[in-house]
C-alpha cells in the first residue's frame, strides 16, 4: 500500500473557497477512485491561524495511485486544473509504502 501526504498552503483569504473546492468538487471525486482504501483530511488547529492543510491518502498500489492522478501523479501543481491553482501559495506531495500492514488501532 502507498501512502500520499499532499500539502498546501492556502493563498490569503481563499481559505473559504479552498474548503469550497474541497469539500463540493475534490473529496467526492477521491471517493470514486479506483484503488483509494482510504482519505483523511487535515486543517489547522483551534485557534491556530497557519493556512496550512493536508490531505493523506491511502492506495492499494503504486500502479492504481499512478492511473488515477495521472501524468503528473507526483507534481501537485501541475496536476491541478488552471483554476484551481490560484487557490495555492504552495503545494507539495510525497509518497511512501506503507511499513506494516494496515490496521486499526484497538479501542
Amino acid at each position: 500500500m502507498i501512502v500520499r501526504v499532499f500539502r498546501c498552503t492556502v493563498v490569503e483569504g481563499k481559505e473559504a473557497e479552498h474548503r469550497d473546492y474541497a469539500f463540493k468538487s475534490r473529496h467526492p471525486s477521491l471517493s470514486r477512485e479506483a484503488g483509494l482504501v482510504a482519505y483523511y483530511a487535515g486543517k489547522p488547529l483551534p485557534g491556530e491561524s497557519n493556512r496550512t492543510r493536508c490531505l493523506v491518502q491511502i492506495w492499494e498500489s503504486l500502479e492504481l495511485l499512478k492511473a488515477a492522478r495521472g501524468e503528473f501523479w507526483d507534481q501537485p501543481m501541475k496536476a491541478m486544473p488552471d483554476e484551481v491553482r490560484e487557490i495555492y501559495d504552495t503545494a507539495t506531495v510525497e509518497h511512501f509504502e506503507l511499513a506494516d500492514e494496515f490496521q486499526t488501532l484497538p479501542k
